[in-house]
């Protein structure tokens, strides 16, 4: 295990390295005045090409790195990440399937000798590949549905807990070098210790159910049912439509608006709903179906909320909106809600140009999201590091704070015109009315009346 675990980093850390061998280079190169435009994106190409020959090949947490740098390619310089932006959206699907055998022995170790009878067929050819386990299409026998059937890796274990040090190690040196306003080593690290609920399949089964029946005849959200689990198996409705990657590539303009619209719908709504947050928004685990709605996939990943404490999504708005105030506090209104400990100083003007860079989209009817401004609200927290050091997350609020970090990135990838403060203020609302009644086991409060889908 312990020679594996090396291997693995020393082919992960071979994407840093290389990228800094390349730059390296492309300095000599600047120094001499022979760099073009031309030349610089050609390096920025072979490392994007190496990153997904060696993260694809990889699986586990490895692969995850991937999905969160292409999430955050829009922090890079426009030139630089239409490079990226392709090469890092394939490593959703780019990962090496497990094959046929293996797949017959999971699922008779786990379903039973006989799991083929569930099926009317049963493709073994790979529908999908994640980072812990493959999807295959089959047909369900009992009413002919297209059923999607999720099989864990069977090394998806021992290769997370493998894999935690070289992702932190090789997200740290790579962001540091491509994206250096981002802290790779915090975001990898919450990533990984986020990871190993992904692992259980019982886990992740009962927390679609309950998006499933919150999100039920839902005119905008689609939650697929599940129709099986039974240990490393989950086996589920198959949904079709564009997946959101493609949309991003090559939707046009109300395609992308209406995406983005309801990711910003999902990301506010889950709380009052159901009691939960969707814990991983990137791009492969959504679909734009014909008739206009989201198509929503992969509940490993969920953030719980515990009743009776404002969430974290509350106390994100809550804190942006006082820094509309030039009366309130900055540092009073961060102690409320738990990003800054008592006693910790901290400078007010600071603070409030911090949060009025950020919190941009919550401040407009309106607001088209793009890598311009999610630079913006990056560099603002750049300018204020003495600040951002004396900040923390309130217990349990990392994952959530990340889920929605990793939307806002979504929202720029798709560069989607979005009512986001409606959004916010509307199911916020909504998720106050439910804590103080009886929390999420009640989750399921009066819906608003939704908008009928935007025309096609």
């Amino acid at each position: 295990m312990r020679m594996r675990s090396l291997s693995r980093m020393a082919r992960l850390s071979a994407v840093p390295l290389g990228a800094a061998r390349r730059l390296a280079w492309a300095g000599g190169l600047r120094a001499f005045g022979r760099l073009t435009d031309e030349s610089a994106l050609d390096l920025h190409e072979r490392t994007a090409d190496q990153l997904v020959e060696v993260l694809g090949g990889l699986r586990g947490g490895v692969l995850k790195f991937g999905q969160v740098l292409s999430v955050y390619e829009a922090v890079m310089p426009p030139k630089v990440s239409a490079v990226y932006r392709g090469r890092l959206a394939a490593l959703q699907e780019a990962v090496r399937p497990e094959p046929a055998e293996t797949v017959e022995r999971v699922m008779r170790g786990d379903v039973g000798a006989d799991w083929r009878d569930l099926f009317a067929s049963f493709d073994t050819g790979v529908a999908a590949a994640a980072s812990l386990g493959q999807v295959h299409r089959a047909r369900w026998a009992a009413d002919g549905r297209d059923v999607a059937v999720k099989i864990q890796y069977p090394d998806a274990r021992d290769e997370l807990l493998g894999d935690r040090d070289a992702v932190v190690f090789a997200m740290r040196m790579f962001t540091s070098l491509m994206a250096p306003r981002l802290d790779g080593r915090a975001l990898a690290a919450e990533l990984m210790d986020r990871l190993a609920e992904e692992l259980d399949y019982a886990r992740e089964a009962a927390a679609q159910r309950a998006f499933r029946a919150a999100y039920l005849d839902d005119p905008d959200l689609l939650v697929p049912d599940v129709l099986l689990h039974e240990g490393r198996v989950i086996v589920s409705e198959w949904i079709g439509g564009t997946p959101l990657a493609r949309v991003i590539e090559a939707g046009d303009q109300p395609e992308r608006d209406r995406a983005g619209l309801l990711l910003t719908r999902l990301m506010f709504s889950a709380i009052a709903r159901c009691g939960m947050m969707h814990g991983d928004p990137h791009p492969g685990n959504f679909r734009l179906l014909g008739d206009g709605r989201l198509g929503v996939l992969d509940f490993g990943a969920v953030y719980r909320h515990e009743p009776g404490a404002p969430t974290p999504l509350e106390r994100w708005m809550d804190v942006h909106l006082a820094a509309l105030d030039p009366g309130a506090g900055m540092a009073d209104a961060l102690r409320r809600a738990g990003f800054l400990r008592p006693g910790v100083p901290a400078d007010e003007a600071r603070l409030r140009e911090l949060f009025l860079r950020s919190g941009a989209p919550a401040f407009t009817d309106t607001f088209r999201f793009d890598g311009a401004y999610l630079r913006d609200a990056l560099e603002g927290i750049t300018a204020s590091m003495p600040v951002g050091l004396s900040m923390a997350f309130p217990p349990g609020a990392v994952h959530a704070q990340r889920a929605l970090g990793v939307g806002i990135g979504v929202l720029c990838q798709l560069e989607a015109e979005v009512p986001f403060q409606a959004e916010a203020l509307r199911w916020l609302t909504k998720t106050r009315s439910v804590d103080s009644r009886s929390g999420p086991a009640a989750a399921a409060p009066d819906r608003p009346a939704a908008a009928p889908p935007d025309a096609e």
